[in-house]
């Protein structure tokens, strides 16, 4: 079962190796997954600790993309 994060929680990791993201209101923790990061890992982690939710639609990414994200989904925002 997901965890429940406030926001705070989420802000509070934001450097690599501790990194989690917001998209579309679920929590992702992007730590193992940043160095492998296709647009590169300063791209992902610019986002850490942050709701990348516009970012990640402005992007388009794809299929796979999202089937990635979903094995890093750790919560509910």
């Amino acid at each position: 079962m997901p965890k429940d994060y406030t926001y705070a929680e989420v802000s509070d990791h934001n450097s690599p190796g501790d990194a989690l993201l917001v998209i579309e209101g679920k929590v992702y923790d992007i730590s193992t997954f940043a160095e492998d990061h296709p647009g590169g890992e300063p791209i992902i982690l610019d986002q850490a600790g942050s709701d990348a939710t516009e970012a990640f639609r402005d992007v388009g990414h794809s299929d796979d993309a999202r089937a990635i994200l979903r094995t890093l989904l750790v919560g509910i925002l």
